[in-house]
């Protein structure tokens, strides 16, 4: 099936001109089934509901002489589904470290672009069941989308397959959605103050404000049940994103005491916010439909819950900024810049962030892989510029997942964050009823 050829919309070629040898534009995903998955069965199942509903995964972006910059989507007339599916088997014993350090291994390998630019590699003997880890280049469209898209693959009853190219998956009818942070468009007369903002905003200085290298880690937690952050949530009021955003400030700050640094500044982190919302993808076209906005992490505050109040106050007033509306104008813009242009303007912007931080909530039901029950999922923006740390916050079937990227050099040892975070959501939610107390 041949794909129509569609010109690269500005805000997706910035994501093009982003790439750096240190810092890949590159969003990585990882899903986890209960059981072995055939390779077979996977890549008909990627042909039937990706590459044939989606004609983005069979196209390339070329050069175009006019209009000037400018670059196509198009057909790779050599494309070969086998070539971006690949099969392993982890090494015994098959557990997180092993997967880990994997992963790890293929996050500074550049995609190929002299064909779609993404891969799947299904890894098998973890833990008695099959990982499955994608990489996807962000220049064919945002994280929630793809998230959309490879999940599409999903189905809510095992026994029963979901609607094929023009029906409904069940990741469409469950709409993954990004932090709903959306302003009101009344609000867009506070958009010069906003800018400013954005322009006037510092990072501080941190050990993990350092240039970064070629080297990266993937790590997790254990999955967080979000039945068990119920009388916390009651208690203060607070939702389960403030409440993980809390605690990733919270591992922040263990990991910089850990390094004899002083918290005393709090870390700015980019979070993308999805402008699509709902609406049902468009096979002829994903692209872009995102933008990014700043957040303080309180890293400088003391106190758990001190935490978690400040980060509740702050994740409120993002929800009433246009900040993101902003920053997507910004990023259109940016597009029609000339490509050196392009990149000083961008890194400009991402010098402001420590890292990226990506809260997605999935489906509430269990989804099933061929069969299979899926069972975990993380999901990874890119970090640019000198950013170090990229933060995947993901809810689904009742549990929180949460991973880290990172630059191996600015952050040696990502356990401590994971411990840190663990750490920080005991404490919270032992703190619960005392928080309750004084409401």
């Amino acid at each position: 099936m041949a794909g129509a050829r569609h010109p690269v919309r500005p805000v997706d070629d910035v994501w093009l001109a982003m790439d750096q040898p240190d810092n890949l534009m590159v969003v990585e995903g990882l899903m986890v089934v209960d059981g072995e998955l055939d390779r077979d069965t996977y890549a008909e199942l990627l042909r039937e509901r990706v590459v044939d509903r989606f004609p983005r995964f069979r196209q390339r972006a070329t050069r175009a002489l006019l209009p000037w910059p400018g670059r196509w989507w198009e057909d790779d007339p050599d494309f070969d589904l086998d070539r971006h599916v690949h099969e392993a088997t982890l090494a015994a014993p098959g557990d997180d470290a092993v997967l880990q350090e994997h992963v790890s291994g293929f996050l500074s390998r550049a995609l190929d672009r002299q064909h779609p630019p993404w891969e799947a590699h299904l890894l098998h003997g973890y833990q008695g069941g099959t990982a499955i880890y994608t990489r996807l280049h962000h220049a064919l469209a945002d994280g929630t989308a793809l998230f959309r898209v490879v999940l599409s693959l999903a189905d809510e009853d095992p026994a029963t397959p979901a609607p094929t190219a023009g029906g409904g998956s069940a990741l469409v009818r469950t709409a993954l959605s990004t932090l709903r942070a959306l302003p009101a468009a009344g609000r867009l007369v506070t958009a010069p103050v906003v800018a400013e903002h954005l322009v006037v905003a510092r990072r501080p200085s941190s050990p993990l404000s350092v240039p970064p290298h070629h080297a990266k880690r993937a790590v997790w937690a254990d999955p967080i049940d979000v039945a068990d952050l119920r009388a916390l949530r009651r208690a203060t009021g607070t939702t389960v994103t403030d409440v993980l955003m809390s605690a990733l400030s919270g591992a922040l700050r263990r990991w910089l005491l850990t390094h004899g640094a002083d918290p005393a500044d709090d870390l700015p982190t980019m979070v993308p916010v999805d402008l699509r919302g709902s609406a049902a993808l468009r096979p002829d076209d994903l692209g872009n439909q995102f933008a990014l906005v700043l957040l303080d992490l309180p890293v400088a505050v003391d106190s758990a819950l001190g935490r978690l109040t400040e980060t509740a106050a702050r994740m409120r007033a993002i929800k009433e900024s246009p900040e993101a509306w902003v920053t997507f104008g910004l990023l259109e813009a940016m597009g029609l810049m000339h490509p050196r242009v392009r990149v000083l303007a961008t890194d400009f912007f991402a010098r402001k962030a420590t890292g990226v931080t990506t809260s997605v909530r999935g489906p509430d039901r269990p989804l099933h892989l061929a069969g299979l029950p899926i069972t975990r999922l993380w999901g990874w923006a890119p970090m640019s510029a000198d950013q170090t740390v990229s933060t995947s916050i993901v809810g689904y079937a009742g549990q929180v997942h949460v991973g880290f990227k990172v630059d191996a050099t600015a952050v040696p040892d990502p356990e401590v964050l994971v411990a840190g975070l663990q750490d920080e959501i005991a404490e919270l939610t032992r703190l619960a009823p005392s928080a309750g107390g004084r409401r």
